[in-house]
């Protein structure tokens, strides 16, 4: 069985992470036991947007039998801005995802470029990544309203509601079709309530690593320590995964 974490991070300058070579992170992520990452920014969450997007293609550029990049955008750059950049990183950069972090980057899900946006990702056939759990702007609730006005695209919530909104999360997951649960930063009991409750096909696992040592095999003991069941294990590490985003070519 092979691992798959849907959320990592590129350390940065910002949020107490330090910048590392791509050739250095991927030999810790293999030592950790993945074998393979989707990968997205933490600079160009706060700033420089486009350009961040320009340092995370580069970056992995050597390295995409392993990392899948993932852009992000800056909706208070206006709706047109945004879907301009969306499809340049699409095209031009070879991004195979979208993250957005409402909390970070400030702006509602209810912003009037949010639905343009996830509709044309939909198009672009890139799975879209919200950071979710922290009100104001990322309740797992807020996100299935924007996900059901963009029913053809892929809506993962990243933290699947966190330990106050994992139940959110979960009726999200329920209700909408196209939105699945990334078991990331949440607690052993919450991961053992959502794997029962919810469709496996619809989970997915990550960690957030990049941020420093240890956060990686903490993250996949977790899910490992609530569920012995292997085939809902690779379901979860390896399978869906690989059917939402396969391995480029």
């Amino acid at each position: 069985m092979q691992i798959i974490d849907t959320h990592i991070h590129l350390p940065g300058s910002l949020l107490g992470a330090a910048p590392k070579p791509l050739a250095e992170l991927r030999e810790d992520f293999e030592r950790d036991g993945l074998s393979g990452a989707w990968i997205m920014t933490t600079d160009g969450l706060i700033r420089d947007t486009d350009h961040n997007n320009d340092i995370l293609a580069l970056a992995v550029s050597s390295h995409l039998d392993f990392f899948v990049p993932f852009c992000t955008v800056d909706l208070h750059q206006g709706v047109d801005h945004a879907l301009k950049e969306l499809e340049r990183c699409r095209y031009e950069l070879g991004m195979r995802g979208l993250k957005l972090h409402p909390w970070l980057q400030s702006f509602s899900v209810s912003h009037s470029a949010m639905i343009p946006v996830l509709r044309k990702a939909g198009e672009l056939r890139m799975p879209v990544l919200f950071h979710d759990g922290t009100p104001p702007y990322s309740t797992p609730l807020q996100i299935a309203w924007a996900a059901g006005h963009a029913p053809d695209t892929q809506v993962i919530l990243g933290h699947a509601g966190l330990d106050d909104l994992f139940e959110d999360a979960i009726l999200a997951c329920i209700r909408r079709s196209n939105i699945y649960l990334c078991l990331c930063s949440i607690s052993c009991g919450y991961i053992e309530e959502i794997i029962r409750r919810c469709p496996v096909e619809k989970l997915l696992y990550g960690s957030d690593g990049g941020f420093g040592p240890g956060i990686v095999p903490s993250a996949i003991s977790k899910i490992k320590a609530v569920c012995n069941d292997k085939d809902v294990l690779k379901s979860i590490f390896q399978d869906n995964p690989r059917r939402l985003l396969p391995p480029s070519k």
